[in-house]
């Protein structure tokens, strides 16, 4: 029997963080029991890359595959958490001595979930993200997908996303705000069930760890 461990999936409500600049989601009745015999909620100023989310190469590549081409076993598998010490980026430094192979997802939990960065409402700019040289050596090491636990795996100030172009560019999916707080670092089964949008460069996605 499948044993959930940790549901990795941000809450939606109406304080939620979103990425710099983005509108803030809203959560506001459109359909109530005392008018209408029925609650019916809208999300207002969603987007395809917000909360818990997928990218796709289609997010920055005009030929890039979307979510149409990429058969869903790509978003499950084995999972390894790898702790991040350092309190900036994730560098090749902290790569090496994990055993990671090819096909494998790895989930990073750093700073972002000790301070617990995804319950904030407002975004916050000093966050842990993915260096390019550290995205050069995943793609090397064939991983399948890589997750982080805030809205980016870029940092804010560098408008043009070199991890993002570089992992998504060599096929490697990712998965942002992954709420990894209290998650020990190891193996699982990640399942990850992206929204099923068609042409999809993004999605929202329910995650969750499971027993390995």
């Amino acid at each position: 029997m499948l044993t959930i461990l940790h549901d990795i999936s941000m809450p939606v409500r109406a304080d939620m963080p979103v990425y710099a600049g983005d509108p803030p989601i809203g959560l506001e009745p459109q359909l109530t029991l005392a008018a209408e015999g029925v609650n019916v909620t809208a999300i207002r100023n969603a987007s395809t890359h917000f909360g818990t989310h997928v990218d796709l190469p289609r997010h920055l590549l005009a030929d890039g595959a979307s979510l149409d081409d990429v058969p869903l076993e790509r978003f499950c598998g084995r999972a390894r958490v790898i702790p991040i010490r350092d309190r900036r980026a994730i560098t090749v430094e902290e790569l090496t001595g994990h055993p990671i192979d090819p096909g494998d997802t790895v989930l990073f939990h750093t700073r972002n979930s000790e301070e617990r960065l995804l319950e904030r409402p407002d975004f916050v700019q000093d966050y842990v993200y993915v260096t390019a040289a550290a995205a050069t050596e995943l793609v090397r090491l064939q991983v399948g997908l890589v997750g982080i636990d805030y809205l980016s795996v870029d940092p804010p100030d560098a408008p043009a996303l070199p991890a993002h172009h570089l992992l998504l560019g060599a096929g490697v999916l990712i998965l942002e705000g992954a709420v990894l707080a209290g998650v020990a670092p190891g193996l699982y089964q990640l399942i990850c069930l992206p929204l099923r949008i068609s042409g999809g460069d993004g999605a929202p996605a329910r995650a969750v760890l499971a027993r390995l």
